[in-house]
């Protein structure tokens, strides 16, 4: 084999490597936290901000978690609703997570946003004006299920 095979060769490698190291990076980032969206003049942000103004009285970890958006949240996943994908996620009470619970839910790219504040124990009170398949998606997030 000559030099420039075994060049070409091993440079192939390399790039298959480095595609990969790179392809899996991506996807890695692509899990995102309820404050990761938050962060930011975003759309998401913005729905938030909305939603908040109609979640009266504000128990006082939401209010802490909407100063700095520091708390604990989950990750953001997509759900589909009546053939429409939504993503999900929530923030809680840090002592009592499944008792305390704010569900999230945002129309694509974050454009509105839906909320539920409830636990496991209670029923949830909707935030937004969620749709009755919206509230159910929601309410099972609320429960934990």
């Amino acid at each position: 084999m000559t030099s420039r095979r075994r060049f070409k060769k091993t440079m192939r490698s390399t790039l298959s490597f480095v595609f990969l190291v790179l392809a899996g990076a991506a996807q890695a980032g692509e899990t995102e936290y309820l404050f990761d969206v938050l962060h930011g003049r975003t759309p998401y942000h913005a729905s938030w901000d909305r939603l908040m103004k109609l979640v009266q009285p504000t128990p006082d970890w939401l209010a802490q978690f909407n100063r700095n958006f520091d708390g604990v949240s989950g990750r953001v996943s997509i759900v589909t609703i009546e053939g429409k994908q939504y993503e999900i996620s929530f923030v809680c009470k840090p002592s009592d997570c499944a008792g305390h619970r704010f569900v999230v839910l945002f129309d694509p790219l974050g454009a509105r946003a839906y909320g539920a504040l409830g636990g496991k124990d209670n029923e949830p009170a909707f935030y937004g004006g969620p749709s009755p398949a919206e509230q159910d998606a929601m309410a099972k997030a609320v429960k934990g299920s």
